[in-house]
């Protein structure tokens, strides 16, 4: 039987030469060395804040023609979000499920955390909570750079994640970091 290898080269004199990092002095100055370097690096986006995207704005109503199109379409500057509602197959909740497709007017790949935040905000609630799958590659779906967020407005909490909040803003994050957009607040 031939023993199996990783999917990938694993360089361990190179992994324990960066280990070491981790051995020299504490977190904060660790933090405040990785953060230095990476403003060095990149300046543009080291004083770069989180662009605070504007609202979506619901299209005018559209013909639904098959069943899997889309309940209502929005858009903002950036993206086109389609909103579709659906029975809650998940957790059973009486509030259904809503699908959001997200995907730019330009067609990159764009994908910021905060900005996806915003939209699921504005269209399922600040307190719904929404998860992204990364499927089993017998049911992969990948025609084009478009996301779906799986948001459960019937469900309290997932069972997944943090209980509490925790938001740094660029001068107190653990790692390289935007500053927040305008009106956003540090729970640090």
């Amino acid at each position: 039987m031939t023993e199996k290898k990783p999917p990938f080269s694993l360089n361990e004199a190179l992994l324990r030469d960066r280990l070491k990092d981790y051995q020299e002095g504490g977190l904060v100055e660790l933090r405040d060395r990785l953060v230095a370097a990476w403003k060095k690096a990149h300046p543009a986006a080291s004083g770069e804040a989180s662009a605070a995207i504007g609202p979506l704005m619901r299209t005018e109503p559209h013909v639904k023609r098959r069943p899997d199109d889309p309940d209502e379409i929005w858009i903002n500057d950036v993206y086109q979000v389609t909103l579709r509602r659906r029975p809650d197959a998940v957790f059973g909740s009486h509030a259904g499920m809503i699908q959001l497709g997200v995907s730019t007017h330009d067609g990159t790949a764009r994908h910021d955390w905060r900005e996806f935040q915003a939209i699921k905000n504005q269209l399922a609630g600040p307190e719904c909570e929404a998860f992204e799958l990364y499927p089993a590659d017998s049911r992969l779906l990948d025609p084009s750079n478009y996301y779906s967020l799986w948001c459960f407005p019937g469900v309290r909490r997932i069972k997944v994640g943090h209980e509490e909040r925790r938001v740094m803003d660029s001068d107190v994050a653990l790692a390289p970091q935007r500053k927040l957009p305008p009106g956003e607040t540090s729970d640090e």
